[in-house]
């Protein structure tokens, strides 16, 4: 028999949507219909109230906003499992509908607006389904059409991060993980001279618009209006000032290009137009994209490290530093040195990392620094992107670059960390192309409130007298409070906030066999912080769960089942390193619990119940604490407890 005949649950970096990760078992499938007469073929099978009609095919929903109006069936709804309620709705006046689970809730969706509506609904103790207008004083108007309540089974899980966040892709490239939308516009080739409104001295011939004179707008009207839009443009040639992505309706620049080439852009759309305007410019533009971008919520598949992705969830970090590309702000204080902007390729793939190049002074240190707020005493992360130009040692610090006995040096040619100061941390990752993320973690001081990054001679030394040509390549600092670097936040003019990661999913209690069955999961964790880090199933609370867990002592993972609050059994086990991925398999069944790592059996607990209710997984305790960050590569369960070979061969293929 293969072990997949047995498991219930699949989850791996495999496809996803923003705020759903989805699962490869099981399929999602549909149970059978829980309502009757769902379409109003006849005046039959619902109760109605408040002067609720049903004729002509639908059901209607009028009053004047004295009185409650509504139409209910009963039986509906089992407790704690998940359904997908789907009504057609037309909402001709008034505040709408309410569908609920009983009179007295509404915790299954609004409808404001005609159009087919679909809720996803994990059932409470009410079983009753209700389509309803409560009392407002408003008169309303309404009609539902083909209710549908069906039971729903799958084990996509559930994202919530609500801010952007990037990740390593597996062409080793540092993006943000995202949903591009279709093309918002229309005949962005210029193949024909249509679609475009031109202004002054814009013309569209030869597969280019072309603008030449006074000042002059060229735009399309393409619903982008308050959407997030990636944008890329050719620009043929340009001379004598800027070419403006431009919004004419709210005169709104969202940038402005000086050269020629490809060109890429993100920006949130202030109204429904995209623009170009030219200042007395000659300009000629092609080949112009415009396209909706979803971050927000996006799980991150992640290719650090190259080979297989895993799933990526970090915990909440601000990055502090407000420029991070930008090193020619002057919010970068240069010291003996100079910084040019755009010279080669940056792990984000475009030619946006400049060098710091060191002065002539003798005898004095290099460096560049940023000034920031911290708090004394806190842990914090400097990290940032470095190349060996013709130097290739660096120094990182809150004050590396003014005196020897602080910061951490790192070799730029060999990818090492060479000196680490006491009460310094370095670390130094490996991006390719001769690119490395350098990072030193330091306890913060208040009288010291900036970051360092200094050109230095050789280990150990940033005095030195400069030749006014060597340096190095740097792109993408970052300054986060916490023990270790986490993946880049980019900013551009302001601190930037990547909210936690959070995966679960509930109502899935068919999935899971509470008696007896295996969690296994293959993970890794991000540092070793000494904090609790969940993965779990529970009922929803503390009283019913079984979980796997990387523990506030170095390098423990430990396995837990709790019924009714209190523990049934509780196995540890040391990894030599939590940060290199393991494969970890735990089986219960009322008095045999085994924990499995890497084909090995490394603890038994034979005295124990087995928890009941479970219908919720989920990367946490539950409700969201002690949430789980790290790397995941697959995470299973099965509904049998299995033998020792098979538990064997699940945790080292």
């Amino acid at each position: 028999m293969s072990l997949l005949d047995d498991v219930s649950i699949v989850v791996t970096p495999n496809g996803y949507k923003a705020g759903e990760l989805y699962a490869v078992v099981p399929v999602p499938i549909e149970g059978a219909e829980e309502i009757t007469n769902g379409d109003f073929a006849t005046d039959t099978d619902w109760t109605k109230t408040g002067g609720a009609t049903i004729s002509g095919g639908q059901a209607n929903i009028d009053g004047d906003g004295t009185s409650y109006v509504a139409i209910t069936q009963t039986n509906v709804f089992t407790e704690g499992i998940r359904y997908k309620v789907t009504v057609d709705a037309v909402i001709t006046s008034g505040l709408g509908l309410k569908i609920q689970d009983g009179a007295n809730n509404e915790n299954i969706g609004a409808i404001t607006t005609t159009g087919l509506y679909e809720f996803d609904f994990i059932a409470t103790s009410n079983s009753s389904f209700v389509i309803g207008r409560r009392t407002g004083g408003t008169a309303f108007d309404s009609s539902v059409d083909n209710v549908s309540v069906k039971e729903y089974t799958a084990a996509d899980m559930d994202v919530t991060r609500a801010t952007a966040a990037t990740r390593v892709d597996e062409a080793g490239l540092v993006n943000y993980a995202e949903i591009v939308g279709s093309e918002e516009v229309t005949n962005g080739d210029f193949a024909t001279d249509s679609n475009w409104s031109k202004g002054t001295g814009w013309t569209i011939s030869g597969g280019k618009a072309t603008h030449t004179g006074a000042t002059g707008n060229l735009s399309q009207d393409v619903g982008i209006g308050g959407k997030t839009i990636f944008l890329t443009l050719d620009i043929l040639s340009i001379a004598d000032g800027v070419c403006n992505v431009y919004d004419i309706n709210n005169a709104t620049t969202y940038a402005s290009f000086s050269t020629t080439g490809t060109k890429t852009l993100y920006f949130q759309s202030v109204s429904n137009s995209i623009g170009f305007r030219s200042n007395s410019t000659n300009v000629s533009i092609d080949n112009i994209s415009v396209k909706e971008v979803t971050r927000d919520n996006v799980p991150r598949i992640d290719y650090t490290g190259g080979g297989c992705p895993h799933i990526l969830a970090e915990p909440q970090r601000t990055n502090k530093i407000t420029y991070s590309e930008n090193f020619s702000d002057s919010s970068w204080v240069k010291s003996r040195s100079t910084f040019t902007s755009d010279s080669i390729q940056s792990p984000s793939g475009l030619i946006n990392m400049g060098y710091l190049t060191e002065d002539t002074t003798a005898n004095n240190t290099h460096y560049m620094r940023d000034f920031l707020t911290v708090t004394d005493g806190v842990n914090y992360t400097l990290s940032v992107f470095a190349k060996a130009k013709e130097r290739d040692i660096i120094c990182l610090g809150d004050n590396a670059a003014a005196q020897s006995s602080t910061g951490v040096w790192f070799d730029l040619t060999n990818g090492l960390v060479l000196t680490q100061k006491s009460g310094y941390v370095g670390s130094i990752k490996d991006f390719g192309n001769g690119i490395y993320r350098c990072s030193v973690t330091y306890s913060a001081s208040a009288s010291r409130q900036y970051v360092d990054i200094a050109l230095s001679l050789s280990d150990g030394v940033n005095v030195y007298t400069g030749d006014g040509t060597s340096g190095a390549y740097f792109w993408g600092a970052q300054s986060e409070e916490g023990s270790y670097a986490t993946s880049y936040i980019p900013t551009s003019g302001s601190t930037v906030t990547r909210n936690k990661d959070q995966f679960s999913r509930d109502g899935i209690g068919s999935l899971i066999n509470s008696t007896e069955g295996v969690l296994f999961v293959e993970m890794a964790a991000l540092s070793n912080d000494l904090t609790y880090r969940i993965i779990s199933l529970s009922d929803g609370t503390d009283n019913e769960r079984i979980y796997i867990q990387y523990t506030d002592t170095t390098n423990q993972v430990s396995v837990v089942v709790k019924v009714g609050g209190s523990t049934q059994a509780n196995i540890q086990h040391t990894l030599t390193d939590e940060t290199v991925f393991s494969k970890m398999a735990f089986k219960w069944k009322a008095n045999d619990f085994a924990f499995w790592i890497d084909g090995v059996e490394v603890g038994t607990d034979t005295s124990g119940s087995v928890p009941s209710g479970l219908n919720r997984l989920a990367l946490d305790r539950q409700l969201n604490t002690n949430t789980f960050f790290g790397k995941v590569k697959q995470l299973q369960v099965f509904k049998s407890a299995l033998t020792d070979s098979e538990l064997a061969t699940l945790t080292t293929i």
